[in-house]
């Protein structure tokens, strides 16, 4: 079987807590950066749980080793191995392009 840089990401729809955290929080986007700090790509963004968006500004930007325990994991099928497969292979371009500059 092979295996993916970016099997490890959680599914959407994911509910984690993180390290020192008390909160839940609802995964609903992967690889994201913050306005604060356009140049670092974390992970996972996600909203409290259970009341999900409510303010751009309570969205937490965090990588996978900031989990501390996995709650449920999100929906996955086979779309979702379709989208690994384009995530994989559309930053390899990204690295292969920034290597040529």
């Amino acid at each position: 079987m092979i295996q993916f840089k970016y099997e490890y990401l959680l599914p959407i729809g994911s509910i984690v807590r993180l390290k020192n955290g008390e909160r839940k929080l609802m995964i609903f986007g992967i690889l994201q950066r913050e306005r604060e700090n356009p140049d670092q790509v974390f992970d996972y963004v996600a909203v409290p749980y259970p009341e999900g968006m409510q303010d751009m500004r309570l969205n937490v930007c965090f990588n996978h080793d900031d989990i501390e325990e996995i709650i449920c994991r999100g929906y996955e099928d086979d779309d979702r191995k379709a989208f690994l497969l384009l995530l994989e292979a559309t930053m390899w371009k990204m690295e292969q392009k920034k290597r040529e500059e």
